[in-house]
């Protein structure tokens, strides 16, 4: 039995043995902290011997005492008060002193510490470190020196005393109200700022910079923390805020001048009863590329402080207008000679019955192709609308603002639209006919297989033009009663690229589509493919890049092509899928090789996933029983 016990326990018993071996071998002697607690580093050592006050609220009325240290939130009043030493106020405590209170040594104010004196002296100095706050009022004492350090802000009224000298001020300010200073030295960096007014200064030496910094034109990336910016603009609105210390009896004094890639710009007169000026100037670039604009601020005494932005101008492609009027001309030629071949073929006794399939199907959807129509307009109005409202509030629009809220709006217009059409018409184009049994009533007419299927699609196409044709002049219209006359060539520009980009989109998808419908028997297995191509695949093909380290996954993805297109002709930095994948690449530290298509390259891919599709849904229809 004693033996089941001891084997029962003896698990337990050899993890306490163990436990107890760890704690033993790892015991070390407490260490007394105490001493110092809430002390800032490089502490005098004879801070043992003070008067210590912690937490709490004390007040020495007609004493006299020695050193103090004042610590930990502890609030130190003193009323006609002698103090044969200095004080100590580090980690928030606050020391008042009132009614002719003395200090014979030094007060040392630390971390966010508060003091005030009012009425008192202080026979030497009085050193402000890191944010602590100091308030001198009715001080009248030739020996007392006041040293800032840091981000400390000390604020001087109705007083007389020997000395202002900022050690190293790296933010906080310096207020001095009627008062008389035999010095004042400033050595600040340009954030910390000081005004005097209504005070006499007998040497004042300001070694501080002044300081500017450019507000615009730049645009922030959340995702990278990276500032950039892009324009095709070629006039820059350049803004810029800028300040000086000291700014003695409100009057600020600045200069600046302007530098465009090292050359000198121009010179902007910034003095004025300002506590910080606000420039703004239209700055003209001609050149393409990378640019630098410098503004170099100027105090009264010479000291100058630079700051710089980079500014990449770029150019949008015009739109080939007279090659395009070349290429739809020759189209429309050979749609008038093909007619005409048909049309006296047909005189000959040739069968056809492809023009008859094209105009039943326009007549069949004419409701539908109306409203279509209709809605490809809505885009535009819609940013007629808001552009009229920002307009009220800004002014007038730049190019830049156009162009990106065109794009983002274009981008998901194309997105829903392109789903609802290929769906609408593409996805029962087959389908539907076979189901209802339309196409059996059809081939069993003298019809070809082949022209059923080309009728339907080329009054697809048409309608796609058409569509397009309303969509691109509705964004015309909705932007260029808003854009500076300059910029009309652009806007135009832009609307035949959407127009483009449009085209580009739809018919592939409707090629895609219509494949599907061929092949497919069940109507609703073909709504699934719009669906997927737009809906579904790009979300999760944009993130694939960030896996293979390149951007050749980015080709599965419909949506890619014509968001690159947009890139280039209408936006550059446009689109909704198409760079996430780079963007977060960026954010995690990933390096991904981008892929580098051309506008012709992509045009040629969906030119042949548009021929391809239309070639196995012409075969497939012609070998194949489909009724």
């Amino acid at each position: 039995m004693n033996a089941r016990k001891i084997k029962t326990f003896k698990v337990p018993l050899i993890l306490f043995i163990l436990l107890s071996s760890f704690c033993l071998l790892t015991y070390r002697a407490p260490i007394d902290i105490q001493t110092n607690v809430g002390l800032p580093q490089n502490t005098p050592p004879n801070l043992q011997s003070c008067e210590t006050y912690e937490s709490g609220q004390y007040t020495l009325i007609n004493n006299l005492t020695d050193n103090l240290l004042i610590l930990s939130y502890a609030n130190v009043t003193l009323i006609n008060t002698t103090v044969l030493g200095s004080i100590y106020v580090f980690n928030h405590g606050t020391l008042q002193m009132f009614q002719n209170s003395n200090v014979t040594g030094d007060v040392i104010i630390s971390d966010y510490s508060k003091v005030k004196i009012e009425n008192s002296t202080v026979m030497q100095k009085i050193e402000c470190r890191d944010s602590s706050v100091l308030e001198l009022l009715n001080t009248y004492t030739i020996t007392t020196a006041i040293r800032k350090i840091d981000s400390a802000n000390i604020t001087v009224v109705n007083s007389s005393i020997a000395s202002i000298e900022e050690i190293y001020g790296s933010g906080g300010q310096i207020q001095i109200l009627n008062s008389t200073i035999v010095l004042v030295s400033l050595m600040g960096i340009s954030v910390s700022q000081t005004f005097i007014n209504h005070s006499t200064i007998s040497m004042l030496i300001d070694g501080s910079l002044p300081f500017s910094v450019i507000t615009g034109p730049a645009r922030f990336n959340f995702l990278t923390g990276n500032f950039s910016y892009s324009t095709s603009q070629r006039s820059i609105n350049l803004t810029w805020s800028a300040w000086d210390s000291p700014i003695i009896d409100g009057y600020l004094n600045l200069t600046f001048r302007i530098l465009v890639d090292g050359a000198f710009y121009t010179t902007v007169n910034g003095s004025g009863f300002l506590d910080q000026y606000m420039g703004e100037l239209q700055v003209s670039i001609s050149e393409l590329g990378q640019h630098i604009i410098s503004v170099i601020t100027f105090d009264g005494n010479g000291n100058n402080f630079t700051s710089t932005t980079f500014i990449e101008i770029i150019e949008y492609p015009a739109f080939p207008w007279l090659y395009f009027s070349i290429i739809v001309a020759i189209i429309a030629m050979i749609a008038i000679a093909a007619m005409s071949v048909l049309h006296y073929r047909q005189k000959r006794g040739f069968q056809s019955a492809l023009g008859a399939i094209f105009i039943k199907e326009l007549a069949d959807n004419k409701i539908k192709i109306i409203l279509f129509i209709a809605i490809a307009a809505v885009p535009g109005l819609i940013l007629f609308f808001i552009f009229n409202s920002i307009t009220q509030i800004v002014g007038t629009l730049s190019i830049d603002s156009i162009r990106s809220l065109v794009s983002m709006v274009f981008t998901l217009f194309l997105y829903y639209f392109a789903l609802v059409f290929s769906i609408t018409f593409g996805a029962g184009a087959v389908a539907n006919a076979r189901k209802s049994g339309t196409l059996s009533w059809f081939l069993s007419k003298p019809v070809r297989r082949w022209e059923f299927l080309w009728g339907k699609a080329i009054a697809y196409f048409v309608t796609i033009i058409l569509i397009m044709v309303s969509t691109s002049t509705a964004f015309v219209l909705g932007g260029i009663s808003f854009i500076d006359p300059l910029y009309i060539s652009d806007i135009l520009s832009m609307g035949g690229y959407i127009f483009l980009i449009g085209i580009c989109a739809l018919i592939p998808l409707t090629a895609i589509v219509m494949l599907c419908s061929s092949v497919l028997k069940k109507p609703g297995l073909t709504i699934l493919i719009p669906i997927m191509l737009l809906m579904v695949l790009p979300p999760l093909v944009s993130f694939l890049p960030i896996l293979t380290r390149h951007e050749w996954p980015m080709l599965l993805s419909f949506s890619y092509y014509y968001e690159q297109l947009g890139n280039v002709w209408v936006y550059q930095g446009g689109g909704l899928f198409s760079s996430l994948g780079p963007t977060f690449g960026t954010l995690f530290g990933i390096n991904i090789t981008p892929l580098e298509l051309t506008t012709l390259q992509i045009i040629l891919i969906l030119s042949v996933i548009t021929i391809v599709c239309f070639t196995l849904a012409t075969i497939y229809l012609e070998r194949k029983d489909v009724v």
